[in-house]
Formats: structure tokens, sequence, C-alpha cells
């Protein structure tokens, strides 16, 4: 119980903060609306499909992408906390380093969530169509994707402890990522060897998983092959970046 509280108060503390300066939520999704008004609607010649199929294809590609966007650089707040000291200070409280780590992960997670919504809520009038159950177990891919992403990010900030190391880095990966994982037209168009280098992409399936849901194919095994996949790299990126928020308070 203590360990919930003590996250609770970090996590109110760090969403206060955000909520000082909520103008880069607005350009965060500055991003994405161009890509659902100015590049959806070129799908619907592009591939010869319907408009509500175009965008239910494009959609699922588009809420990944920027779930992995929105998280992929929070790293760069905790090398700003440790250079002017603020992880020194909360490691002489009584608060766990799970509750210092979950407090973050948590405010970016529910963040991630709004995101995500008014995404969906932008795609509603150019046709996207979807179940509530889908809705809700596609919201919940992105959640899992927040917790897999994010605390990546700070492992990674905490191991490299420089702004100039850690966006190389993650622009590094990031692109392949993004590419490799279909998340802008499905991988069913790309040719043999792109397909078995994309096999290797675990955002592939992910990317496979919410666009079954945004089809209706709820009990499809894609959508059970994301979510184990996703469930496994965010416990292992937590384990991660625990390790590296203990050396870096201790």
């Amino acid at each position: 119980m203590k360990t919930l509280k003590d996250t609770l108060v970090l996590y109110s503390h760090y969403q206060k903060l955000l909520l000082r300066n909520p103008a880069w939520m607005l350009a965060a999704l500055f991003q994405p609306v161009c890509y659902l008004y100015l590049f959806a609607p070129l799908l619907k010649n592009a591939t010869g499909v319907g408009a509500v199929s175009s965008i239910n294809q494009f959609t699922p590609g588009l809420l990944v992408m920027v779930s992995l966007f929105g998280v992929m650089f929070v790293g760069y707040t905790v090398i700003d906390y440790l250079r002017n000291g603020v992880i020194e200070r909360l490691r002489v409280t009584t608060a766990s380093r799970f509750a210092l780590l979950m407090g973050m992960v948590l405010r970016d997670v529910v963040t991630l969530i709004a995101q995500t919504l008014i995404v969906i809520m932008l795609a509603l009038p150019l046709g996207l169509e979807i179940t509530p159950a889908g809705a809700v177990l596609s919201i919940l891919l992105m959640v899992l994707i927040g917790l897999t992403v994010s605390p990546a990010s700070y492992a990674l900030a905490l191991t490299v402890k420089s702004e100039d190391a850690l966006g190389p880095i993650l622009n590094f990966f990031s692109q392949p990522l993004l590419l490799l994982s279909g998340v802008l037209l499905p991988l069913t168009l790309a040719p043999d060897w792109l397909l078995r280098l994309s096999s290797l992409n675990p955002f592939r399936y992910v990317v496979d998983a919410s666009r079954e849901l945004y089809s209706g194919n709820l009990r499809s095994p894609a959508v059970l092959k994301g979510f184990v996949i996703l469930i496994v790299l965010s416990a292992a990126s937590f384990l991660w970046s625990l390790r590296c928020m203990k050396k870096a308070a201790a």
C-alpha cells in the first residue's frame, strides 16, 4: 500500500509539471493529424479499396506510431533530473525506486491514452469504424506500448546520461522500427525480402494486432500474439529500467 501511495503521489507531481506546459501535447498531435487528413485520403485511390476500409487500415498503424513517438523521447526528462539533482534528492526520501520509476511511467501512459482517444475521435469523421470492445482493446494495446517504450527510454537515458548521445541512439532505432512495422501501409504490399526482414521487428505484430481489432476480428491469433509480445517486452523493459534507476539512485 505504501508503494502504491508513493507512486500516486509522484505521478501527481509529474502530471502537474506536465500540465503547466500543455502546449507540447498539442504539438505532438500535429504530425498524426497531418497524416490522418492529408495522407490517409490518398489511400482510397492508391490501394483501390473503399474509404472506410482504407481508414480502418491506416488508423491502427497511425496509433502505434503516435504511441511510439509519444513515449520514445521521455528519457530526456530523466537526464534533466540527473543534471539538476532531482534524482539525488528523491533517493533520500522513503519512496521506493519502483515508485520513482512507476510515477513517471504512469504519467506517460495517461498522456498516451489521451492522445489515442483524440486520434480516434478525429478519425471518426473520415469513416473509421470500430466496435466498443475493439476500441477498449486497442487502447489497452497502446497502454502496453507505453509500458514497453517509456521504461526503455528512461533506462537508456540513465545509461548514457547525455542528450547528445540519447537523441542519435533513439533516432537510429526508431526509423527502422516504424518502417518495418507497416504503420503507414500494410506489409502485404511489400516484396518478400522486406517481409522477411520485418518479421524480426516485434512491433510489426503489434500493428497487425491493432489492424485486426479495427477490422472486428477480436479473436484473431494476431491479436493474442501482439498482446503476448508486448507483455513480455514491457516486463523486460521495466526490469531494465528499474535496475538502472537503482544504480542512479544508489
